[in-house]
């Protein structure tokens, strides 16, 4: 048979069932049991096992075997001709995938709490809700290392007051050893050793916590957990997007500086010297104070009866410096030098690692003020405030700096505009003792929630400071003010200071001169530093120890902008 007959032949029918003969009952004997097939004790059959012969056709078998085998492909492979089909396509009707499926589809609902449970952590404790606030604070930065909480164990002053917030209930138990949980962020990230009297934080916090009736404020309830260094003023709920650090539009710091460390150097020190060289008769705008400063013991010194050397320290000249009060003269200079940094200038020359074509480098000052000075204690203090849009690492340090640098020289106001421009310069930190934030400003953030600007429709309180004027202040005097005043009583740090600059006797500090010009010799420009290499013109660098700090910046936070101060 030709094998195109054989497959139009229809399938063969299923082979007949066996036969049975009829066998004949022994006389007198019991009834048997019918016989069957494969007994097994479960199922036994009804068909009698006989021995009968099963006859079997080689091509209806081949024929049955090509069938099952183009069957089984609907779960296996697919056939050359449904190639390209997709799975369930080209055999439309064959198995439950192409049916509709009529099972009743089960719709995903939120777990329900039985009436009267209440939603817990996983110790078992209710489970308060958290919203986004900004907590008010003010500190005082001796001691610790910095505003920022850290996770290598530094003693910060955010991670004293995540504590204090998680012992007072505002943080849960599940959070209170991860402050990522919360998102805590800060308006302005102080250095070590920078005091603030009001700084801002935003957090996920529980508004309402659980507190002793003792205390009438969960702020007061707060501060029991805290050092009387670190007070918390209060807090305000926000909007969800809020942070404190993107909100916060302009800040306002403030630098105090006994007014001695406007006195000009002596008459016999290094920079004098170098003044009498490039500028001759500097010191005859300088009025009285330079016959103050002329009056200074010498550094060495002998005992009229025993002969022996003096210890420098016991030569009276602290305790003599802080007798001294500023005159009109000094001061009218040295607010006509702070004046010149209002406005938007290239603040390159007062930060670290930002060359001149950095656009990160423009900075806006909106107010510049110096205060009449006042008397903390022994020591006259002068009060500069600088509103800025923003700051960089050091910037207000040597703000301050330069113009206190200019002032004790008789460098004129000029020489300040001078240093926005592309020419390279050093200018000494000032030390960060003096430097305060008095507060960050939320004026367009507070704009936007009073006037429900941008869809806002949500009633919430502005971010003000001003709520909380009077326990600053007196804050201020008592844990900045007089902390201030004490450290410079027992480690006389603007003392030293001032010595270490009127010592100097490199081209670093050349820019002090009363023509109000950047020589060559102060240019520290990468091609002004290769010309005079070049020339082999004497030396080409600044005195190492005084700018020491800035080779330990955290370059990560300096390139994010999250270093100020």
């Amino acid at each position: 048979m030709d094998a195109s007959e054989s497959s139009k032949r229809p399938r063969s029918s299923t082979p007949p069932p066996f036969t049975t003969a009829a066998l004949p009952e022994p006389t007198n004997s019991p009834p048997s049991k019918k016989a069957h097939l494969d007994p097994t004790a479960s199922a036994p059959s009804d068909i009698p096992k006989i021995d009968a012969k099963v006859e079997i056709n080689s091509e209806e078998a081949v024929f049955n075997a090509a069938s099952l085998t183009a069957d089984s492909n609907i779960d296996g492979e697919q056939n050359d001709s449904d190639r390209g089909k997709g799975r369930d396509q080209g055999r439309v009707g064959r198995g439950r995938r192409n049916q509709p499926d009529n099972r009743p589809q089960r719709v995903w609902e939120p777990r329900k709490r039985e009436e009267g449970a209440e939603e817990t952590e996983g110790d078992g404790v209710k489970r308060l809700p958290k919203k986004r606030c900004a907590v008010l604070v003010g500190y005082c930065g001796t001691g610790y290392s910095g505003m920022q909480i850290q996770t290598h164990g530094a003693k910060t002053i955010e991670g004293d007051l995540y504590v204090a917030l998680a012992k007072a209930g505002a943080i849960s138990a599940d959070n209170a050893t991860d402050h990522r949980k919360v998102d805590i962020q800060r308006a302005a990230r102080t250095d070590a050793g920078v005091h603030a009297a009001g700084n801002c934080i935003s957090l996920k916090m529980i508004q309402e916590p659980p507190i002793p009736e003792d205390f009438s404020s969960l702020a007061e309830y707060v501060n029991s957990f805290l050092p009387e260094q670190i007070r918390m003023w209060g807090f305000v709920r926000t909007v969800k997007s809020f942070s404190a650090r993107t909100a916060a539009d302009s800040r306002i710091y403030e630098y105090l500086l006994p007014s001695y460390c406007l006195l000009p150097p002596a008459k016999d020190d290094p920079l004098s010297k170098r003044l009498n060289e490039s500028s001759p008769g500097w010191r005859e705008a300088l009025g009285p104070a330079t016959e103050f400063a002329d009056a200074a013991p010498p550094m060495v010194m002998e005992d009229e009866e025993t002969g022996e050397t003096v210890n420098p320290r016991n030569r009276g000249e602290f305790e003599r410096r802080r007798g001294w009060r500023v005159d009109e003269g000094t001061m009218r200079r040295f607010r006509d030098l702070i004046a010149q940094y209002k406005g938007t200038h290239n603040f390159h020359n007062y930060t670290v690692g930002k060359p001149f074509n950095d656009r990160t480098v423009k900075r806006y000052m909106l107010r510049l003020e110096v205060k009449d000075p006042q008397v903390y204690g022994e020591i006259e203090w002068v009060s500069v405030q600088i509103h800025g849009q923003s700051f960089m690492l050091h910037q207000i340090r040597k703000m301050i700096s330069m113009a206190m640098l200019a002032c004790r020289t008789g460098s004129p106001p000029s020489l300040l505009p001078e240093t926005f421009g592309p020419k390279r310069i050093h200018v000494p930190k000032a030390p960060p003792l003096g430097l305060l934030l008095e507060a960050p400003q939320f004026g367009v953030y507070n704009d936007r929630i009073t006037q429900k600007l941008n869809g806002l429709t949500d009633d919430r309180d502005p971010v003000d400071f001003s709520l909380y004027a009077e326990k600053m202040h007196a804050f201020k005097v008592k844990w900045i003010y007089e902390r201030l005043r004490q450290e410079e009583l027992e480690h006389h740090v603007f003392h030293k200071w001032m010595r270490q600059m009127d010592c100097t006797s490199s081209n670093g500090l050349a820019f002090l001169n009363t023509q109000g010009v950047i020589p060559p010799e102060a240019d520290l420009s990468k091609r002004a530093v290769e010309a005079r290499r070049a020339a082999k013109d004497g030396k080409d660098a600044i005195d190492d120890d005084m700018d020491s700090e800035d080779e330990e910046v955290d370059q990560d936070l300096l390139r994010r902008g999250e270093l100020e101060g």
